[in-house]
């Protein structure tokens, strides 16, 4: 009798959990892998329920910027995000393109209300509209962000090298069912149209399971709203973290602006751990110190049902604000400063371009109080005003304060008249005579430079001021007198202390600057502009020919100055501290470039002569009758090559014990007596008093 052996089921049951094994290793490693590489959403499907689970990312604040008292001039607010997420969208293209344009029509009623907010950057590669579109000249050309995008959706979607534009449009029609069976589109020409762009878009911001597609930035509730009472399958709102600024149109140019991961920069924030879809800094302080104010996103867990309708939401992880950052800048100061080189500029500038700056140093540490470059714009408009700032003659993008380029004129005469006085090639009361004229001590030389054949004149040519020592001329600013020492000390002489007072140096302003030309023969040559003469070297003396500074440059030599030759570096971050607590985590070093030594005595007599020069002239003392503290200062007008000359303007306060040095240049204002008044103002704001009395 044989026995029946009863069949075991085992090797079923180890061949199904062995395939849900490889299964569920696989979701595991593609969850894995996309958190680790900062992705926004993670989906994985229950098909027995039909519901699904997706995880995104909680923004975090962004960190303050703040002034050095604490006052908050950049923030962050919580706001939505128009998106398209991939699991969510119908499965029928039809039912997706009546989303896209439920989407589209809510932006249009925000357009016709005039509610502020930002689409998404259009990559569409086509002139004209639909169907009359032609391929932009520069679509096939890679250097720019049309042509790499165009050029990443034909590698993707896998065309041939030469489609051309027909053949792009009508694989659109086709693949999103735009057209009906016998070949017409479903749509009229302006809906196909607009379909055409997002989807465009769609593929050119690589949308799919593991990249949103967000249409738009900072809609306001009512737009969530209307989408879904329209029940736009697939059109999300996450809440993203837009940047408020308490100042909107000062400190433009030092603030910068925050945008999307840019292509050339991605590889960079996906390894620091960032989201694709994350808002960076792309320029000024943004951008320095994007680790600290970044923070960390946080992570949310979604389950939906089929028709999008969420069942169930749950924080996974929390999101940590970003660290603040505090300047060394002064608000108060700055609002004023910028107030009054706009109205200095409007008042006193000549022809097309009126423009200029100003700024402010602590000279005992080197930190920045004031940064103010004119024209400005407002950085709550930049994207949608971009292409009118970038044309704009007068240049409104240009930070004059670290990238401005100006002659000294008579400014530069301070640091002449302390070279003088320490070589001893004058002393204290020792004397020159002014005859309206400097002609020189020899004609050898006078086909070689134009000064020689005619002489330089001084301002007060015809009359003259006669005998004068040091601090009467630069009281009166003789250009005889300092055309004259510069004769006598040389060229060699006059850059060796020019470079220890930081002129033709780097400031180290952490921003990046322009670091200016010192004139003299090293910069003839290296330049290929020909022979260095004696009269260039009169003519570098009080502050002509070649040499060229900005304005943050010149208010740091004012300070080296005043300070007796140490020269700080110059710096405008204060400390990273944290969030809410104010708890500094690090903080600026005090560091000193260079020392050198210029005796009590010749730093006395420029103090002495800077306060002669404001109580002498009638429109100076004028403009600094409110402030309670005596005022040193120093005009200079620059000769250039527009019809008008520059206005510069140098001054400290108190002018014995500075605690604020200033410089100012007004572009086209003939005089630099004209640029008193923004001086002026600041110090008003710096003591309260004036106009900025409590």
């Amino acid at each position: 009798m044989s026995v029946k052996k009863k069949k075991t089921a085992y090797p079923r049951y180890f061949l199904i959990l062995g395939v849900f094994a490889v299964i569920v290793l696989v979701f595991s490693i593609r969850l894995l892998s996309y958190q680790l590489s900062g992705g926004d959403t993670v989906v994985s499907r229950n098909y027995n329920v039909k519901t699904y689970t997706y995880t995104v990312s909680i923004p975090a604040l962004r960190g303050d910027i703040c002034d050095r008292n604490g006052t908050v001039i950049a923030t962050s607010r919580m706001a939505y995000s128009m998106s398209f997420v991939y699991w969510s969208m119908p499965a029928d293209k039809r039912e997706a393109n009546q989303s896209i344009l439920i989407a589209l029509e809510a932006l249009d009623a925000l357009d016709e209300k005039g509610v502020e907010y930002e689409r998404a950057r259009d990559y569409f590669p086509f002139e004209g509209t639909y169907p009359n579109l032609t391929l932009r000249a520069d679509a096939r050309d890679t250097s720019t962000t049309v042509g790499k995008k165009l050029a990443a959706v034909i590698k993707r979607r896998e065309w041939k090298q030469d489609i051309t534009g027909e053949q792009i449009v009508a694989w659109y029609l086709k693949k999103f069912s735009m057209l009906d069976g016998d070949g017409n589109s479903r749509y009229s020409d302006e809906e196909t149209d607009r379909l055409l762009r997002v989807r465009y878009n769609m593929d050119a911001e690589d949308f799919g399971a593991y990249a949103d597609y967000v249409l738009a930035y900072d809609v306001p509730l009512e737009t969530v709203v209307f989408v879904r009472e329209r029940n736009a399958v697939g059109v999300k709102f996450p809440q993203s973290s837009e940047r408020q600024y308490n100042y909107p149109g000062y400190l433009s140019h030092i603030l910068g602006s925050v945008g999307s991961i840019t292509a050339e920069t991605l590889d960079y924030y996906m390894d620091l751990g960032y989201s694709m879809s994350t808002l960076v800094g792309i320029d000024g302080i943004e951008k320095l110190f994007e680790t600290d104010l970044h923070g960390t996103d946080g992570l949310m867990e979604i389950v939906e049902d089929e028709d999008g309708n969420i069942i169930s939401e749950k924080v996974v992880r929390e999101p940590i604000p970003g660290r603040d950052v505090w300047l060394t800048i002064d608000m108060k100061l700055q609002v004023a400063a910028e107030d009054a080189l706009a109205a200095a500029a409007e008042e006193y500038c000549a022809g097309e371009v009126k423009a200029g700056a100003v700024t402010a140093v602590d000279p005992s540490t080197g930190g920045v109080l004031v940064l103010a470059s004119y024209p400005t714009y407002d950085l709550t408009q930049f994207n949608a005003i971009y292409g009118s700032l970038a044309t704009d003659v007068s240049k409104p993008l240009l930070n004059r304060t670290l990238y401005g380029l100006y002659t000294p004129g008579s400014t530069f005469k301070l640091g002449t008249a302390v070279a003088a006085l320490e070589e001893g090639v004058v002393g204290q009361y020792s004397t020159v005579y002014c005859s309206g004229v400097y002609h020189g001590h020899t004609t050898q030389d006078q086909y070689e430079y134009w000064y020689y054949s005619r002489g330089l004149q001084c301002w007060v040519y015809p009359d003259s001021h006669s005998w004068l020592d040091v601090e009467g001329a630069l009281t009166v600013s003789c250009n005889c007198y300092f055309c004259e020492v510069g004769y006598r000390m040389g060229i060699d002489t006059m850059n060796r202390y020019s470079k220890m007072f930081g002129l033709g140096q780097a400031t180290g302003i952490e921003l990046g600057e322009a670091t200016g030309i010192l004139a003299g023969e090293e910069y003839r040559m290296a330049n290929g502009m020909g022979n260095w003469y004696v009269g260039d070297t009169i003519a570098a003396a009080i502050g002509q020919s070649d040499n060229q500074f900005t304005p943050i440059q010149i208010s740091n030599y004012v300070a080296t100055l005043l300070n007796g030759g140490t020269r700080y570096r110059v710096h405008i971050f204060d400390s990273v501290r944290e969030y809410y607590t104010d708890k500094v985590i690090r903080s600026s070093e005090i560091s000193v470039e260079s020392q050198s030594k210029i005796s009590a005595s010749t730093v006395s007599i420029l103090m002495d002569s800077m306060k002669s020069m404001v109580d002498e002239s009638y429109t100076a003392r004028t403009a600094m009758k409110n402030v309670p503290v005596g005022v040193g200062g120093k005009t200079g007008t620059a000769q250039t090559n527009a019809a008008n000359d520059n206005g510069l303007f140098v001054c400290a306060a108190p002018y014995n014990d500075p605690e604020v040095v200033i410089s100012c240049v007004l572009e086209g204002a003939k005089s630099g007596l004209n640029s008193t008044s923004v001086a002026a103002a600041i110090l008003e704001a710096y003591y309260g008093v004036g106009a900025f009395a409590e």
